[in-house]
Parts: structure tokens; C-alpha cells; sequence
């Protein structure tokens, strides 16, 4: 290939790598530093590579104390499945600050579920196709096995007020 051939590709390739940056985690292409993992993990898997940033992440967050005890006070009886993806930047940052936040306002660990995804976003169980599920992280609020509520990619407010929003409205229920 000779140097204008290079030159015409050249173009096309930013143009891709600039797009591929732009789509955040709703992307679907394949990529390197997959994470095996797909389907319902514990959260020990959290504390080991290739997931080790969501445990600096756990410790680095920072949550608005005057939401804890609000949170508290509602999240009786409400379930949140977790859809995330080891390789999603939103993943690393929201997974983290949503356990720390869960742990904070006395969460049940029984009452968490978390669903690990590759870049399809596809499970064998049809669950993601269920939920609807095309952005991650996806957190599910649910009472009663009704959803209540979810967030998805990144809180519409702050994660505390999201939560808490969602949480009251399952009180109406």
C-alpha cells in the first residue's frame, strides 16, 4: 500500500476510534481486555482483575451523607439487579458508588444481584432481552418482582436523589 492509499484510510480510522469513544457503553463491537465473565457474579468478583478499578472505585467514592439515612429509612422490601460490563467506563464508575451507597444506607447483600455483560449485551437466558436492556450499567429497582424504577448509564440527578426518587415511588405501591 502505498502512501495515498495510507493517507485515504488514515480519516476513516479517527473518524472510527472517535465514534467508538462517543458511544460510551452502548457500543456492541468486540473488543480487547474482555472480561470472560457474563451472567450472574458475586460480588467478591469485584475485588479481583480484571475488575480490581471497581474496587478502588468502592473505596474513592464519595457519598452525600444526608442521603444515607433517607435511603434507610425506604429501601425495605426493594431488590436492584445490577446489568454491568467489566470493560464499561459508566460501569466503573456507578457500580461502585451504588454498592458504597447501598452499604451506607444498610442494604441487605442478599437484595443486590449483579449480571456481568460483555460488549453484546446479550445473555444466554434471555434475561437482558426480558429487562430490555441496551445500556449498562442498568440498576433494576424492584418490589414485589414489579420494577419500580432504574437507572441507566448514569444517574438523570445525582445517584442519591435518583434512588431515593425511585425508592419513594415504590412506597406508593
Amino acid at each position: 500500500m502505498g502512501f495515498a492509499a495510507e493517507k485515504k484510510t488514515a480519516p476513516c480510522l479517527l473518524l472510527s476510534l472517535i465514534l467508538a469513544s462517543l458511544s460510551g457503553c452502548a457500543g456492541s463491537v468486540p473488543g480487547a481486555g474482555e472480561v470472560a465473565d457474563r451472567g450472574w457474579v458475586s460480588r467478591d468478583i469485584l475485588e479481583t482483575p480484571p475488575y480490581a478499578p471497581f474496587h478502588a472505585g468502592y473505596d474513592s467514592a464519595k457519598i452525600a451523607a444526608e442521603f444515607v439515612p433517607m435511603i434507610r429509612a425506604v429501601h425495605e422490601g426493594v431488590d436492584v439487579t445490577i446489568f454491568f460490563g467489566g470493560w464499561c467506563s459508566d460501569s466503573r464508575r456507578e457500580v461502585p458508588r451504588f454498592l458504597r451507597l447501598a452499604d451506607e444506607s444498610g442494604f441487605p447483600g442478599s437484595s443486590i444481584t449483579l449480571y456481568a455483560l460483555d460488549r453484546t449485551k446479550k445473555s444466554d437466558d434471555g434475561l437482558t432481552e426480558r429487562f430490555g436492556i441496551e445500556r449498562i450499567p442498568t440498576f433494576i429497582f424492584l418490589k414485589d418482582g414489579r420494577e419500580i424504577g432504574r437507572i441507566t448509564e448514569s444517574p438523570a440527578t445525582t445517584l442519591e436523589g435518583d434512588v431515593l426518587t425511585i425508592l419513594a415511588r415504590g412506597l406508593k405501591r
